[in-house]
């Protein structure tokens, strides 16, 4: 069969549509897939922060630094950024509060959670 014969048949308008609706899905699904990626990341690198804090372990720094390479995968530049600010202010109380809070902007925008 001819495509212009199949362009006629289901006329061009039906064919576009089709074409953008099948684009929007795969673009949906992708962005879907990426903040859930996003979000376990960010999720796993918490509790792993949290864990290590607590216990200062060898087993949790380990987990810890496992975490920090998912959200270097997965995550923006200002995430891993803010990462290594908490990573590097470990001594320094005001650093680490500032550090905080930068993590937290930043995965809030990643994850474009508006407050």
């Amino acid at each position: 069969m001819d495509v212009l014969a199949l362009l006629t048949a289901f006329g061009l308008g039906t064919v576009v549509t089709t074409i953008v609706q099948a684009w929007l899905s795969k673009r949906t699904h992708i962005d879907d897939r990426k903040f859930l990626q996003k979000r376990e990341a960010y999720i796993g690198l918490l509790e792993a922060y949290h864990k290590a804090a607590i216990e200062a372990s060898d087993s949790a720094a380990k987990n810890f630094a496992y975490w920090q390479m998912r959200c270097d995968l997965v995550g923006s530049q200002a995430v891993r950024e803010a990462v290594n600010r908490i990573i590097e202010t470990n001594d320094d109380r005001e650093g680490r509060s500032k550090a905080h809070q930068d993590l937290k902007e930043a995965m809030r925008a990643d994850l474009r959670i508006t407050t």
